[in-house]
């Protein structure tokens, strides 16, 4: 059997864990069922019941619309049938984004010229934005570097809305972005370096991290 490269990167979870991350999916996501007595159900998980911050049960729409109430004690195995739309998740983040995702080319030299051109938007005392540091050969990578500054963006934003802030991110001129496989900022004469692990997935509250961050260095 050929295995493609992404499968790789999957590992081994809860059955309660994956269906946690197929409930809170935007996208539907066709999965399969096995019970304990051999029934076996294919459709969409639309609700999950909680007792204790456990899962206890499950409503499934079949694919002839039938609605199927399942006890999850009563579940042996859980098939996800359209693992790309699941990628991130069944990867637990060593992969950064969704296969359908990187459908538009974004090259080197492009993002370097999009850095380029958009971090006059973060002040007109940045220099320069430094991404040597990092590995771009991989899509992923240059696409989260995007995703990355976008949050960073709306941090500034928010951090510069009054005199207090503008003033203080005045004191920085220039910024490194780099490899960590722990989000850390720091700031060095007038120098902030952004560590992040930008190969995996970025955190959902990315921007609001960031702040956080910066305040206390700012």
């Amino acid at each position: 059997m050929n295995t493609s490269p992404y499968y790789k990167a999957f590992v081994a979870q809860t059955l309660e864990g994956v269906l946690q991350s197929i409930f809170k999916k935007e996208e539907d996501v066709l999965i399969a069922i096995s019970l304990t007595n051999g029934v076996y159900l294919e459709g969409l998980l639309i609700d999950l019941k909680k007792d204790d911050n456990h899962t206890t049960a499950i409503c499934l729409r079949t694919q002839n619309e039938e609605i199927s109430y399942v006890h999850m004690h009563s579940i042996a195995m859980v098939t996800v049938k359209q693992p790309k739309k699941m990628v991130v998740e069944l990867s637990q983040g060593a992969i950064s984004r969704p296969l359908s995702s990187t459908s538009n080319e974004l090259t080197v030299l492009q993002l370097k010229i999009w850095l380029k051109n958009e971090k006059l938007q973060l002040g007109s005392q940045i220099k320069h934005i430094n991404v040597e540091a990092l590995d771009l050969k991989e899509e992923n990578n240059r696409l989260n570097v995007q995703d990355l500054f976008v949050a960073f963006k709306n941090c500034i934003e928010s951090i510069t809305k009054d005199s207090l802030g503008k003033e203080a991110w005045l004191g920085v001129d220039n910024i490194v972005i780099q490899q960590a496989e722990k989000l850390q900022l720091t700031i060095e004469a007038s120098t902030l370096t952004i560590s992040i692990a930008i190969h995996k997935a970025l955190p959902q509250n990315l921007s609001s991290l960031l702040e956080e961050k910066l305040l206390q260095l700012l």
